[in-house]
């Protein structure tokens, strides 16, 4: 058994590994080559960052790492063994292997999530030093509310981040920040309401994957409907469920809201860090 970082790993290997690794996760995932791909550009991975451990050829685990601008900041964006090669701590020897090429690289936060009842892996990123920051809901089902008020919802061709940031009270886990908006492109629409000319309230969401990345109400025109409205706009658009993950549980208002407009929770996980 040895470890390298995956620069230089064929897309195909990775991508065995990880649909082998989380076969039996709480709620599979597989991956095809090309959607694994689209993960990595979306999520800001970096295979130059992200290590793997290696058994004569075959990759035994992997850890996929992303980076923002400059690297200050990197997310484990997953983190899988395969199943015959549990037991064997290949998750802290490969964060103990990749540490150092993480600082090096500029890195001086790590940031995870893990599912609330995983709490195997919980433990493990427990002993390596990292902290919990937060928990972290998702929620899914179908809007069964009507919008209250005729709000006008207006499609965004252009936005500026940080004025929609100003109506936030919670920054977005790593997944939802702005940077992996700007990333997914063309695939999410922006979408607001405005009050006396100004951006009252927005969201950001696919309508094809029926998933909503982002939304918030400014305080001063909040439980007056805007939020609803913009959610009924999204349901009308979308062909199924509507999913939203990520919602900080410490924003009692954003949970209350989501519940009240039909949605239920699905899932919760930590978000955890380590300072490098």
């Amino acid at each position: 058994m040895h470890f390298a970082t995956l620069e230089h790993t064929p897309i195909r290997d990775i991508t065995a590994c990880m649909n082998a690794a989380f076969a039996e996760y709480e709620i599979p995932i597989q991956w095809t080559e090309e959607s694994l791909q689209q993960k990595m550009r979306v999520e800001d991975i970096d295979l130059s960052l992200s290590v793997g451990a290696v058994d004569n050829g075959t990759l035994a685990g992997v850890i996929l790492m992303g980076a923002d601008e400059g690297n200050r900041r990197v997310w484990d964006g997953g983190t899988g063994v395969v199943s015959a090669y549990r037991g064997q701590k290949l998750t802290e020897k490969m964060f103990v292997y990749i540490l150092p090429t993480l600082r090096q690289a500029g890195a001086q936060l790590m940031l995870l999530e893990v599912l609330e009842n995983n709490k195997g892996a919980y433990g493990i990123y427990e002993r390596l030093g990292f902290s919990t920051t937060r928990l972290l809901h998702a929620y899914k089902g179908d809007i069964t509310i009507a919008a209250k008020g005729d709000y006008t919802i207006e499609t965004l061709e252009g936005y500026n981040a940080e004025e929609l940031a100003t109506l936030r009270d919670w920054e977005p886990a790593w997944q939802q920040m702005d940077q992996r908006i700007i990333n997914r492109g063309a695939s999410v629409t922006t979408i607001c309401t405005r009050q006396e000319g100004k951006i009252a309230a927005y969201a950001q969401y696919d309508s094809a994957a029926c998933r909503v990345h982002q939304f918030a109400v400014a305080k001063e025109y909040r439980r007056k409907g805007l939020g609803t409205a913009l959610f009924r706009h999204i349901a009308d658009a979308c062909p199924g469920p509507v999913l939203i993950v990520n919602i900080d549980a410490g924003s009692e208002n954003t949970n209350a809201f989501l519940q009240a407009i039909g949605l239920e929770k699905h899932i919760s996980q930590y978000e955890m860090i380590m300072e490098l």
